[in-house]
């Protein structure tokens, strides 16, 4: 009998087993091979793929059309689930995916109308852009014909729909939307209604008139007398980009970086390639989505982008009669548009609700408060206006080999809003703010205006050849880190801005590197100084003194201000300052906590609410020590980049969708960002590099190169899913080569008409 069970037993466990390995090797599958042969329809030739050993792949394509196709193709078969959910998010279709716990996001989606935008920018493209965005979709197509579902498709139940051109104009629409600025108009009108006009003043600090802007020598210099509010929490999207001219090179040649910092998700949002056709060679990042590389460079010149903290999106307050049917406008009463929506809910009945527009824009529901008794805010967005090709612009970045090929192509970028920092083989260095940016017929858009009095109408855009732009300055060097881009105001740009740290820790890098390398270029994106703490931990070590730690107050004052992952003294100041940030304005802000004027007042040792900011000082340091402040900085502070089905325990336990946590250093101020939100201990960050790019043009394939935070691979079960993460930890950058017998190959794909 013993014997048996014991039989019985081992039989279970082998069918346990097998099934086990059974159902391993199916998912394992799911993953599509790096080489062999693949029949693409629509190809008008074979294509051949190359991919390195980090499944970087180099398409060679005889054409154009096919090169797109291959792109397309490609990023269907790494990454369809990923570019299908950023199509759901951008036409607030997510119920569709997630069931009813998603309602209000696909609500609030759809006030922004990114479908109505796509299908306008679509209608207004050039028959090029068209053309690339026939192929790219048939690419994507042949992938979803050959029905091998993603993991989570099969975990959802959801089988993707064809592909169309108005879906990749769409996730470039969502992309502009996650860097909009609003310059936080409806925090000041808060902030007004519950502290009067006065006390809002104070919470708009100047940008500091010795703080570096990104071109010291546009325009006249004269500012305006509306202050310039700085560093808001939440944080707009940041990044940093910067050229350096020959004189600052050991090629003695141009040097360009840039590192965009955006949410960290896995997947990444960046998918490399090296694009190889007639017209088109070009190595670098791309959105998978998106046919065009987006960041990167060709044999002639290199791009980087960042955010230009435009302030492209006003709110307007409405007043609507009785029945919400009509809006009082400068000239009487006027129809409200009537937009009829139907949400689908997996799992759930049908959504059925009408939202409403006016000639200003859709009537958004964003929590407002200040003034809101029966009246409504319509939104006003650049996005809305602009019937513009990104797309062709982008590709014309691409496809330039001299300097004024690339600023012709600039000119037809015009949303997102971007700092685009440019470098060449030639030995120029360049900077063009490039999209639109909104005169207004009054005000500098820091409050919601009424519309019925049309007092914040945008009268036009500002023209290209009225937008900040250099060629060669004299410092010999281009810095942005979404700092001031401008001295004075003419244009007007913004009323929020990043504080500088970075930018000055950029060129105090930079300046004391006259003979720099992609190595050594590569190495100050990787800089984890805050110039902040540097200069703010005098303060710090007082606070720590008066609370009766004269050893921790040494400690601090000995500190460089380094952010690294080992040391005690990053915990020690971070929480600190946090858990002042808090203390300063919970009891009259407690939603609302500027850094900016923090640190005006920290400097000059008072605040419009503390008579005495040391004593302020003093208790948080007290409140800071008692919550853990001395660990190593590395178990203060992780990061993760989460994927949509990670924040299931048992999907991520079994798939390991979720990268992460990890110990990371860095902060929010320091070159190598990392913000690091939250009032105390343990800090969780989820913003970061999203991908860094180095080139010296005189070596474009040599020393410098990219990196992402994940991998190539959105398959959780691929061996390149997070390969890179290590790397991008270590600050390694990847080489993909421009010149095809450089190309390191472990891997071949051929595609077939």
């Amino acid at each position: 009998m013993k014997r048996k069970l014991w039989w019985g037993l081992g039989g279970l466990a082998l069918v346990v087993f097998w099934g086990a390995a059974a159902a391993w090797l199916w998912l394992k599958l799911i993953v599509p091979p790096l080489q062999g042969r693949e029949q693409v329809p629509g190809l008008s030739a074979p294509v051949t793929v190359v991919f390195d050993s980090l499944a970087v792949p180099h398409v060679m394509a005889r054409n154009e059309d096919d090169l797109f196709t291959a792109i397309g193709y490609l990023h269907a078969r790494e990454r369809l689930w990923q570019m299908d959910l950023l199509r759901h998010a951008a036409a607030g279709r997510l119920s569709e995916l997630f069931g009813a716990q998603t309602v209000a996001t696909d609500r609030a989606l759809r006030e922004r109308e990114m479908p109505r935008i796509a299908r306008a920018r679509l209608a207004a493209a050039g028959a090029d852009s068209r053309r690339v965005l026939t192929a790219y979709a048939r690419g994507v197509n042949a992938w979803i014909a050959r029905h091998n579902r993603a993991l989570e498709f099969r975990i959802l139940g959801h089988d993707p729909e064809p592909w169309l051109p108005e879906h990749t104009v769409v996730i470039g629409v969502l992309q502009a939307w996650e860097l909009h600025s609003d310059g936080e108009e409806l925090a000041l009108a808060n902030a007004i209604h519950t502290l009067g006009a006065k006390g809002m003043t104070e919470l708009l600090p100047s940008y500091p008139d010795t703080a570096p802007v990104i071109l010291p020598h546009f325009g006249n210099g004269k500012r305006s007398n509306a202050l310039a509010a700085a560093d808001f929490e939440p944080l707009p999207a940041a990044s940093n980009a910067w050229a350096v001219g020959p004189r600052w090179t050991a090629s003695r040649m141009t040097i360009l970086a840039n590192d965009p910092h955006l949410t960290l998700r896995a997947p990444s949002i960046w998918y490399l390639v090296g694009a190889h056709a007639p017209g088109y060679e070009v190595v670098g990042a791309t959105i998978p989505g998106v046919p065009v590389v987006v960041l990167g460079h060709n044999a002639r010149l290199g791009w980087g982008f960042t955010n230009a903290m435009v302030d492209d999106m006003d709110f307007v307050v409405e007043q609507l009669n009785a029945d919400s049917t009509r809006v009082r406008t400068v000239t009487g009463w006027a129809p409200v548009t009537a937009v009829p929506e139907t949400i689908a809910v997996k799992g759930g009945t049908p959504v059925i609700y009408t939202r409403r527009r006016t000639a200003h824009g859709p009537l958004v529901d964003v929590g407002w408060t200040a003034d809101s008794a029966g009246r409504v805010l319509a939104m006003r967005w650049v996005a809305q206006d602009s019937a513009s090709d990104e797309l062709g612009a982008v590709l014309g970045f691409g496809r330039a080999s001299t300097l004024a090929q690339f600023q012709a192509a600039v000119a037809g970028f015009r949303s997102p809003e971007q700092n685009v920092v440019y470098g060449d083989a030639d030995g120029n260095i360049a900077y063009f703010l490039a999209g639109h940016v909104p005169v207004r017929a009054t005000g500098r858009g820091m409050l919601p205006t009424t519309g019925w009095t049309d007092a914040g109408r945008w009268t036009r855009y500002v023209a290209t050849p009225e937008l900040p732009s250099a060629v060669n300055p004299p410092e010999g060097m281009i810095v942005t880190a979404n700092n001031r881009v401008i001295r004075g105001d003419e244009p007007f740009i913004s009323n929020s801005y990043e504080l500088p740290y970075r930018a000055e820790r950029i060129i105090e890098l930079t300046r004391g590197d006259s003979a720099a390398t992609a190595a050594s270029v590569a190495r100050h994106q990787l800089d984890q100084v805050d110039l902040f703490a540097r200069d703010f931990r005098e303060i710090a070590a007082r606070a720590a003194g008066d609370a009766g730690h004269a050893d921790l107050a040494q400690r601090l004052r000995s500190w460089d201000g380094a952010m690294a992952e080992g040391a005690r003294e990053p915990t020690i100041f971070w929480t600190w300052y946090r858990e002042l940030l808090y203390q300063t304005y919970e009891s009259r802000l407690p939603t609302y906590r500027p850094a900016g004027p923090l640190h005006r007042w920290m400097a000059a040792g008072t605040s419009p609410w503390q008579e005495d900011m040391r004593a302020l000082e003093r208790r948080a340091m007290d409140s800071a020590l008692v919550h853990g402040a001395d660990a190593p900085w590395g178990r203060a502070h992780r990061t993760i980049m989460e994927h949509p089905l990670g924040a299931v325990a048992v999907l991520n336990k079994i798939f390991g969708f979720n990268v992460g946590p990890f110990s990371n250093g860095g902060d929010t101020y320091t070159v190598d960002v990392a913000v690091s939100g939250g009032r105390r201990p343990p800090f969780a960050s989820d913003y970061g590099p999203s991908m860094r790019h180095v080139v010296d043009f005189g070596d474009v394939d040599g020393g410098g190169g990219f990196i992402l935070p994940t991998g190539q691979s959105g398959h959780p079960m691929s061996g390149h899913y997070r390969d890179q993460t290590p790397r991008w930890r270590r600050g390694q950058l990847w080489v993909v080569p421009l010149d095809v017998g450089k190309i390191r190959g472990t891997d071949t794909l051929y595609l077939l008409p």
